[in-house]
C-alpha cells in the first residue's frame, strides 16, 4: 500500500488496512473468477476522504485474466465503507497477491 504524499507509518495505514480486512472474502470470490488460477496481482487507485466513507476507485491493473474479474474487484472496492484517516483526503494505491491453493 502507498499513501499518497505519507506519511508512510503504520497509523496512517492502519484504519485501510481495517477497511479492507473484513472484505476479503469478497476479494476472494472475485479471484474465483481468474482463469487459469495463477499466482498474480492486482491494484487500484483509492481516493479516500479524510472523514471516512466510500473511496472513488480508478486505474485497477493486473495481469490475471478472467470474465469479470476486474469489474467484481472494483466493485468490492467501491462497496467498502473506510475507517476516517489521520491524514486529510488522499489517493491510497493499493495492491494485493493473489495465489492459488
Amino acid at each position: 500500500m502507498h499513501v499518497g504524499g505519507g506519511p508512510y507509518d503504520e497509523a496512517t495505514k492502519e484504519p485501510i488496512k481495517k477497511s479492507v480486512a473484513p472484505h476479503f472474502d469478497d476479494l476472494k470470490r472475485c479471484y474465483a473468477k481468474v482463469s487459469p488460477k495463477i499466482t498474480g496481482e492486482f491494484g487500484i487507485d483509492l481516493l479516500l476522504q479524510a472523514g471516512g466513507g466510500r473511496a472513488k476507485t480508478s486505474h485497477p491493473r493486473t495481469r490475471l485474466k478472467g470474465d469479470g474479474f476486474v469489474e467484481c474487484m472494483t466493485e468490492a472496492f467501491e462497496q467498502m465503507d473506510f475507517l476516517p484517516l489521520k491524514t486529510n483526503t488522499t489517493t491510497v494505491s493499493y495492491s494485493l497477491r493473489f495465489t492459488p491453493l
